[in-house]
């Protein structure tokens, strides 16, 4: 009975053993677990904390570049302005400089303002004066042709009258003569002055409707040219609107330079165009032409290659001439004058 007795107290005690050994197991099971676990979210921790831990390495590593960047621009920076700070200092001596030789310029400025016054002033005066001399001395020369030009004519009307007065009865034909001379004496005279008082006027041009044509027949017709003078003109009907008068005291004076050139012996053809909106005639004379020397001036004032004659009929030609709007060019072989005009002038040219 003991036996038994023992056996049931040793059996209970090797139950609870085990039973406390099954709860160990069990524990022990769940710790192992919750290890793991813990031990899983301790590596994932840490692999996190190792990726933010190479971020922020890799951060720092930028930040220190960027602090060193930093470093250098700002070194740059520094010597920049220094630099700056020396060229501020020499442009503040360069602007002293400048102001200073601004002002010795304004002052030079002023001193060559009051010379190049005094020396407009001194200009002026002599120009006056040159003027004043240039102006005598035409006057002069025109008055002395005109004065070896009139004395001829003038000997030739004192002449004639003289003899007409020791006559008392003079035959038709030495009349005749005589008033011929007296004629010639006076159209020469006539014809010297004309050129002076036309050179000088400025007068507006009074145009009228005119057949060139007629005028230029009717001034061959009234000039009495010497017999060895022969005149051909085209028969073209040319009507154009111009200043009848003013245009005729250039064909007579063209005409009258081509008698003159021929010594009074040869042909002058007169040759007619009309050109559209222009009329064009040429004064076309048979005498030896002018030299080469003086083709460039024989349209300038005083110019003359005469013994007689003021050395203005040119010149006037071709101030009338273009007055009108037109044109005069002139060629040799054979010397030719050539008159381009417009055909349409108005009233108010």
């Amino acid at each position: 009975m003991a036996q038994a007795s023992d056996y049931e107290k040793y059996g209970g005690l090797a139950g609870k053993a085990l039973d406390d050994l099954g709860n160990a197991k069990h524990e022990l099971e769940e710790r192992e677990v919750q290890i793991r676990d813990l031990a899983m979210q301790s590596s994932a921790r840490f692999s996190e904390i190792m990726r933010v831990n190479s971020e922020l390495k890799e951060k720092i590593d930028f930040l220190q570049d960027l602090a060193t960047n930093l470093s250098v621009r700002n070194d740059e920076l520094e010597k920049k302005n220094k630099e700056l700070e020396i060229q501020k200092a020499e442009n503040s001596k360069l602007e002293s400089d400048l102001r200073r030789n601004l002002e010795k310029v304004v002052l030079k400025e002023k001193e060559l303002e009051l010379h190049r016054d005094q020396l407009e002033r001194q200009v002026n005066e002599k120009t006056d004066e040159l003027i004043k001399s240039q102006k005598l001395a035409i006057i002069g020369e025109l008055a002395s042709r005109m004065a070896h030009d009139l004395r001829n004519p003038l000997s030739t009307i004192k002449n004639v009258v003289e003899l007409m007065e020791n006559k008392q009865k003079l035959r038709i034909e030495e009349k005749l003569i005589y008033y011929g001379k007296l004629h010639r004496a006076i159209d020469r005279i006539s014809h010297q002055v004309d050129d002076v008082l036309e050179y000088g006027k400025a007068s507006q041009l009074q145009i009228q409707s005119a057949n060139l044509t007629i005028m230029i027949k009717q001034i061959v017709a009234d000039n009495n040219f010497p017999p060895e003078i022969k005149v051909n003109i085209d028969n073209v009907d040319l009507r154009l609107n111009l200043d009848v008068r003013k245009i005729e005291a250039v064909i007579t004076n063209l005409l009258i330079n081509a008698v003159q050139a021929m010594d009074n012996k040869g042909t002058i053809n007169i040759r007619l165009l009309d050109n559209g909106s222009n009329a064009i005639f040429a004064v076309e004379d048979s005498g030896s032409g002018i030299s080469p020397q003086n083709t460039s001036k024989i349209f300038d004032p005083l110019f003359t290659t005469k013994q007689t004659g003021t050395g203005l009929g040119l010149s006037i030609c071709k101030k009338i001439v273009e007055q009108h709007g037109g044109n005069i060019t002139f060629k040799n072989n054979p010397t030719t004058f050539i008159v381009r005009l417009p055909k349409n002038l108005s009233a108010q040219a």
